[in-house]
């Protein structure tokens, strides 16, 4: 800041308010494909993966697959492709 208490650069932006709608409710998880994007935080994947082992347990998932992206940012679009084979996708963190 200046002497007279002018801001130099303001680093906020006006929020992007996207239209979506929220995916349509699966009837069952009976044969599904669960997906897991884990964010590599401590334990975010071991915690994840005991999740879907229960869904398959008692519910009936069928297999799972795992990818791993760094902590800062968006998944890369090779992630993003494989988790659309996906019916439903586990997104979180741990620590």
């Amino acid at each position: 800041m200046s002497e007279q208490g002018d801001l130099l650069y303001d680093p906020t932006a006006e929020p992007k308010i996207l239209a979506t709608g929220l995916a349509p409710r699966l009837a069952s998880l009976h044969g599904k494909r669960a997906g897991i994007l884990d964010n590599s935080k401590a334990n975010a994947g071991t915690l994840m993966l005991a999740v879907v082992e229960r869904l398959k347990e008692r519910y009936g998932v069928r297999d799972v697959i795992k990818r791993e992206k760094g902590i800062a940012g968006p998944p890369s679009p090779s992630i993003l492709a494989d988790l659309t084979t996906c019916d439903f996708v586990l997104v979180g963190s741990a620590d």
